[in-house]
């Protein structure tokens, strides 16, 4: 009886994972942003770089201190990121399974 409990509980554990992806709505480095639309998500794990291309042909030091980072869409398309099967995802659900 235990035996089997144990055997259920693992096949379980095991089959939720390959079932339910890494959803980066689910993740704890996903910020929304002004629109309410999901796919506009950006990762707070990966920020751009910014940098002043008009400096040097106007002068104008534009240049502002805003972090900006990559839409989460970005960053799962490349593996040097978290590509698609999410290598950086970290749960935002607490182990009781709410958020």
């Amino acid at each position: 009886m235990i035996m089997s409990y144990i055997i259920f509980s693992l096949f379980s554990a095991i089959a939720t994972n390959q079932i339910r992806p890494k959803l980066c709505i689910d993740c704890k480095f996903y910020r929304k942003e002004f629109f309410d639309f999901n796919e506009f998500g950006k990762c707070s794990l990966f920020p751009t770089e910014n940098s002043n291309d008009y400096f040097l042909v106007n002068g104008n030091n534009n240049y502002n201190n805003k972090i900006e980072y990559h839409f989460c869409a970005t960053a799962r398309k490349y593996d040097h990121m978290c590509g698609k099967e999410g290598k950086f995802y970290e749960s935002t659900f607490k182990k009781g399974g709410t958020k």
